[in-house]
């Protein structure tokens, strides 16, 4: 495990546990000083509780995902009548709160998966758990935690992501949703009244919110999102300029050529000259 720490590769995040308990009768964890390492649990079956340090007891279900950040004092069991039946890891590394952060609400440390979600991120579980039945070498270790980031990925950053269950989207999954608004209205133009609109905010609120999630402003980004495109134009078609424009949506292809230029740091001609694969 020692390793694992000093490894550059896993320092940032390796697991440290991994397992499945089916049908966990008299399963209970009592840390009144927490655990070195950060909690995930996911329960599929049964049902039963945990605790931190707000006091609060909350009820487990299947479906529910938990997470117990290092270090913060908890206790936690199954159900006497229908203990759950749970899928756990453990979780170390120097950045490894940078990866649960995303994950945690200010009210709770518990989300519900919707089913397509949980049958990947068990997919990946199972792979992970797998890999690490061989043994706790660097190069498993090397995999196993290559395999986590992407299962906490699939959480904070995928469609699944925190505030998903609760119907209100978050700020990330409101400028998602309005990205994927802009790619279906690429080959026209669009205002950023009306992107606001779709957002359901207001224009100061949604241009605060999109520009604190993306760094750009909407229509800068809009625009970008035209440029990326016209690339794959200038790749793998042999339209001209002004014909690329135009399908963007462009008017005048020499205002196209000046923000590609802008962009790109290169005319549309020198990018699609340059040498490429």
């Amino acid at each position: 495990m020692q390793e694992a720490a000093d490894s550059p590769i896993t320092s940032s995040l390796y697991v440290t546990d991994i397992g499945y308990f089916h049908e966990a009768e008299h399963h209970y964890r009592d840390r009144p000083e927490g655990c070195d390492s950060h909690i995930l649990m996911y329960c599929t079956e049964g049902s039963g509780w945990y605790s931190t340090g707000d006091g609060k007891t909350y009820n487990v279900q299947p479906g529910n995902l938990i997470i117990l950040p290092a270090h913060v004092p908890h206790v936690y069991g199954a159900n006497t009548e229908a203990p759950w039946s749970i899928f756990w890891l453990h979780l170390r590394g120097n950045h490894a709160h940078t990866y649960i952060a995303p994950l945690l609400t200010q009210q709770e440390q518990i989300s519900t998966m919707p089913p397509a979600k949980a049958q990947r991120w068990l997919e990946l579980f199972h792979e992970c758990y797998g890999v690490l039945e061989t043994g706790y070498s660097l190069q498993t270790m090397t995999f196993a935690s290559q395999i986590v980031g992407y299962m906490l990925g699939l959480l904070a950053y995928g469609p699944y992501a925190p505030g998903a269950d609760n119907g209100v989207m978050s700020s990330k999954q409101a400028a998602e949703h309005s990205v994927q608004y802009m790619l279906e209205h690429l080959e026209s133009g669009v205002t950023l009244k009306e992107l606001a609109a779709h957002a359901r905010l207001s224009v100061p609120h949604y241009s605060q919110l999109f520009k604190q999630v993306t760094g750009h402003s909407p229509i800068d980004y809009f625009l970008r999102l035209k440029i990326q495109h016209s690339c794959r134009y200038l790749d793998f078609t042999d339209w001209t300029v002004k014909q690329i424009s135009s399908e963007l949506g462009f008017n005048d292809p020499y205002y196209f050529s000046r923000l590609f230029s802008k962009i790109m740091g290169r005319s549309p001609t020198d990018y699609r000259n340059q040498s490429k694969g």
